[in-house]
């Protein structure tokens, strides 16, 4: 017996919907903030993906040749397609207000919300320099976080424009990516771990934590936060001068977000300089990117999902009445109502036992005695309530509950 590929899972219809409903929402939220939808090739030149990432990514992707020989690689994020994009169209009305879901792929380790395959959901607004840029893509994502039911999520900010400036006071540090992918590690490995390892890659460890921790919110970041004080989010932002995010092409304020444990399901930043290093034009960038799957791990903890089962099941008494349960089912999609019916010819009792496995909230039943009266009846499967009922009503009966 096949099983599926090691960092894949299936998903059952019951799981299933949980996707599209988050799915759905962000993507609503989206649209409400002007972002529109772009959608790119799940595989691209594997030049283009180490050109953003370098050569070590071939480890850590999906990498393949063609029946040409050509070297490509699935998507591992949005971000290098969307700068391939830009490159492609460079006469865009800016700013380039975009969002991107859909599958990406990774050669990690699976570990727990963690797999191989994986969703990802972005914003990112091309062209505009403006702080507004990053905080509208902040404050959607907030919308977003409030609109799945989160409450106590948080978003950790910094510069990493702000803390270079203070870094280079030190001289000796030739190359500030180096301590800034160790600074990063913080919140996962403490500060004395840190330190530990500044210290062995020959930085001074005390001057270099010195200043982190005496850094304040300045330039961009103060007013980045004025924009959230003035729209109700600055609660939401926690200033912290060790959030650097390890990937180099970042070239100011980026932002991580926090729900649950305090588990990551989101982050990003402005990255002006990316675009152009991948042959395109000139382009200032920022944007912040969702895991879908960590967000459902996440509310699944959290018991956030509300019932997502909608709609009927139709039992029919006996054969004779199939026309009936047919036209019914019928009338009551075309209101936009999910119904289904038996087609395996059961029995009532084994119909109910089914309606019930399967969590539907409503059963329809039809049967001789109800239609004489022009009557069907209707059951809420959670109460146990049944109700005789024109059958005209039960859209009514159904959306109101």
């Amino acid at each position: 017996m096949f099983q599926v590929p090691k960092g894949t899972r299936d998903l059952a219809p019951k799981e299933a919907r949980k996707y599209y409903f988050v799915i759905d929402v962000l993507r609503g939220v989206f649209e409400k903030y002007g972002f529109g939808p772009l959608i790119t090739p799940a595989f691209e030149d594997y030049g283009l993906l180490s050109a953003k990432s370098g050569p070590a990514i071939k480890n850590e992707i999906y990498y393949f040749k063609d029946k040409s020989n050509r070297e490509l690689g699935l998507r591992f994020e949005f971000t290098a397609s969307l700068a391939r994009f830009m490159s492609n169209n460079p006469n865009l009305v800016k700013p380039f207000k975009r969002y991107q879901v859909g599958t990406v792929w990774r050669y990690d380790n699976p570990q727990a919300m963690r797999f191989r395959e994986f969703t990802q959901a972005d914003v990112d607004i091309i062209g505009s320099t403006s702080v507004l840029a990053d905080f509208e893509v902040l404050s959607c994502f907030c919308s977003c976080m409030d609109a799945l039911g989160f409450k106590d999520y948080y978003i950790r900010i910094n510069s990493r424009k702000l803390l270079e400036e203070k870094l280079t006071i030190l001289g000796k540090v030739t190359n500030v990516n180096d301590v800034f992918r160790i600074i990063d590690k913080t919140d996962k490995i403490g500060e004395s771990a840190v330190k530990e390892e500044l210290k062995r890659r020959g930085f001074d460890p005390v001057k270099i934590m010195k200043i982190v921790k005496s850094l304040k919110p300045e330039g961009e970041i103060k007013e980045l936060l004025k924009y959230a004080k003035d729209n109700g989010i600055e609660k939401k932002l926690k200033f912290d001068a060790s959030l650097v995010r390890g990937l180099e092409y970042y070239t100011g304020l980026v932002f991580e977000v926090y729900a649950g444990k305090g588990l990551s399901c989101g982050g990003g930043g402005r990255y002006d300089n990316l675009i152009k290093q991948l042959g395109g034009p000139e382009l200032s960038a920022t944007g912040i990117s969702f895991g879908v799957d960590r967000l459902i791990g996440l509310m699944n903890e959290l018991k956030l999902f509300k019932p997502l089962e909608e709609g009927v099941f139709i039992i029919t008494a006996n054969e004779k009445l199939m026309d009936n349960t047919i036209e019914l089912c019928k009338d009551l999609r075309a209101q936009g109502i999910k119904c289904d019916y038996d087609l395996m010819n059961r029995k009532f009792s084994k119909q109910l036992e089914y309606a019930s496995s399967i969590e539907v909230p409503y059963v329809i039943i039809v049967g001789e005695k109800e239609l004489k009266q022009g009557k069907i009846l209707l059951k809420d499967m959670k109460t146990g309530k049944e109700e005789l009922i024109n059958s005209e009503d039960v859209c009514k009966l159904i959306t109101s509950s």
